[in-house]
């Protein structure tokens, strides 16, 4: 590589850094600066206008369905196995999604979508056991899901899904008890 084509590289990371917020933006203006020596750059645009907005769609569509099948399944007599078929279907069609993500997509968003992604399995587990005629069970299935979560973070490293999890196995506790 040449020193421009170097130089070039760095520039463009420096933005996706800044983009992304992985520096604060001052760091970031201070080696733009550096490695532009002073010069104005121009900053690229995105390929995709419609990415951020499908994400958006995206998540509210995830979010409708999760209520609405919450909703069907406490408040209307529906067939477990439309209950299960339902939450599967859509729950293998976030999988797929995830799994074509891009690597430019925030981590915010992911985050997000794996918490998403856990609220489906609650749902879809406490489904199969009233299903099954487990209903005393769901308190431990419900626990369960709660340590997965905490394991999930501690392994990932992210505190946000441990302190989901702790408070999923609190407010059971306190519904238990109280």
């Amino acid at each position: 590589m040449k020193n421009q084509e170097k130089n070039q590289w760095i520039i463009q990371e420096i933005v996706k850094w800044k983009e992304n917020h992985l520096l604060p933006e001052e760091q970031c203006d201070f080696l733009l600066a550096l490695y532009t020596r002073g010069g104005e750059i121009e900053m690229p645009t995105e390929k995709n206008t419609w990415l951020p907005i499908w994400r958006k769609l995206h998540f509210a569509f995830m979010l409708t369905f999760l209520v609405s099948v919450i909703f069907l399944d406490y408040y209307y007599d529906v067939a477990w196995y439309i209950l299960v078929g339902i939450v599967s279907v859509i729950f293998m069609i976030n999988v797929l999604i995830y799994l074509n993500m891009g690597e430019n997509t925030s981590q915010r968003y992911r985050y997000l979508f794996l918490f998403m992604q856990l609220l489906y399995i609650l749902q879809l587990s406490i489904s199969i056991v009233e299903a099954a005629g487990l209903g005393s069970y769901i308190h431990i299935v419900i626990m369960a899901n709660g340590a997965g979560w905490i394991v999930f973070g501690y392994v990932r490293k992210l505190r946000v899904f441990n302190f989901a999890g702790a408070v999923l196995i609190a407010a059971l506790m306190v519904y238990t008890f109280f």
